[in-house]
């Protein structure tokens, strides 16, 4: 139960001896509130200018929120492809809204929803970066591949529509119960041309490389001007939808400077993601709601498995960032491949403020197909005994992405994956 704006005010002008302020007021009906409060109200908010953001931690409902299994939607391959379809297909808001059914069934433990927007470019029409595909050239758009071409199509039928896909993909996810967060690509270095920004092009030599996956497309957070970019990207964003919050994807892709010590590294990224945990805060009191800041934490290219520390040499102090409460949960994950390895109980000493959870990559490579239902199970089962506190599916639905040989993913095993738990739907 919150006071009224005026009523949390204190007095500024010195009190006079014998004499109170309105801020002794304040303090006194304070005291008298919580002595006679029903207990159903609970305890008296402090006034918003003396919350201590670094102390805010996870104290919420939302933070101990049940999330038996986070599954998410990459933003792209949703846009072009739908059940039963084989090859890029025309999507509707239909097609839409039946993507989140899909996950989101009776039965089903999926308990979050993460919609990613970005990958450089925008994947909405934007005032801070570049909107995907815009900067490609005609003779470069006669190249993409069919599903980019009908990838951009479908956008632009839904925006000249007045109708945002990624909005819609939020609102039926909340509309169903279930928790929805965006997620953001920290330094996705896929490279093709319609990822091109015009940020990048104004400054080549803010890159990390010269060579496709290998930093040609990625940022130097090094650079004042890269962290403060990508800030207000991840703000806009953020006003732009309806959600509950952000994950920052520190796996897409998992590299952030060209040089620097690992303290430097880690000071300059922690001014980024407290930065981000101000404005979700600024944010959340003006939606009368704590929106979340969730992590997915850079892995080694698969040369590893993911830890702390290793987090912490590439800038990323994880950890860190729990105890200072910026964050209220954390996802590790492998690089596009499952390898059955996550060292879970690691992390789990690491932080043990917040939810761990552990992620399921949807192949393990060597052009073998998408994980069986009896594969995942299996998985799933390997990160409960670890002690991960959930799981989290990235790239699940790619199966459909193989034209005339599309496979549908099984979707029946998201009753399965994941322990229930206290609160549990």
């Amino acid at each position: 139960m919150l006071l009224p704006r005026w009523k949390m005010s204190t007095c500024v002008r010195p009190s006079c001896p014998g004499t109170f302020t309105l801020g002794a007021w304040i303090a006194a009906g304070a005291l008298l509130w919580t002595a006679f409060v029903p207990t159903w109200a609970g305890p008296l908010p402090l006034p918003p200018a003396r919350i201590d953001r670094t102390a805010v931690a996870t104290k919420t409902a939302s933070a101990v929120r049940v999330r038996r299994v986070l599954y998410n939607f990459d933003g792209d391959s949703c846009l072009t492809t739908k059940a039963g379809g084989h090859g890029p297909v025309a999507v509707t808001v239909a097609d839409v809204k039946h993507l989140i059914e899909e996950v989101a069934y009776r039965g089903s433990r999926v308990d979050t929803v993460l919609v990613c927007v970005n990958a450089q470019v925008m994947y909405y029409p934007t005032k801070v970066g570049t909107l995907r595909g815009t900067l490609s050239t005609l003779e470069e758009r006669a190249q993409w591949p069919a599903s980019e071409q009908q990838r951009f199509q479908n956008l632009q039928a839904f925006f000249a529509a007045g109708r945002d896909p990624y909005a819609i993909l939020l609102a039926e996810a909340r509309r169903h119960g279930r928790e929805a967060l965006l997620s953001f690509r920290m330094n996705d270095d896929h490279g093709n041309d319609f990822l091109r920004t015009q940020f990048k092009l104004d400054h080549p030599d803010w890159r990390l490389g010269g060579a496709q996956y290998q930093g040609r497309d990625a940022m130097d957070f090094g650079r004042d001007e890269v962290r403060d970019y990508t800030a207000r990207l991840i703000e806009e964003a953020v006003r732009r939808y309806d959600c509950d919050g952000i994950e920052l994807d520190f796996n897409r892709f998992p590299k952030f400077f060209k040089d620097g010590t690992t303290e430097e590294r880690v000071a300059r990224m922690d001014s980024l993601v407290k930065r981000v945990r101000g404005m979700l805060d600024d944010v959340g009191r003006e939606r009368r709601r704590r929106l979340l800041l969730s992590v997915r934490v850079p892995s080694n290219y698969g040369r590893t498995p993911p830890t702390p520390e290793t987090a912490r040499q590439l800038g990323c102090d994880v950890p860190g960032w729990a105890r200072k409460g910026w964050v209220d949960f954390v996802t590790v994950s492998e690089f596009l491949h499952e390898r059955g390895d996550l060292p879970i109980d690691v992390w789990k000493r690491a932080i043990p403020s917040v939810p761990v959870y552990g992620g399921i990559e949807c192949t393990k490579g060597g052009g073998r197909r998408n994980l069986s239902a009896a594969e995942y199970r299996f998985a799933a089962e390997h990160l409960r005994q670890s002690g991960a506190d959930g799981v989290y599916l990235f790239n699940f639905f790619t199966s459909r992405e193989e034209g005339v040989n599309a496979y549908e993913p099984p979707y029946e095993v998201l009753r399965d994956l994941g322990a229930d738990g206290p609160g549990a739907r």
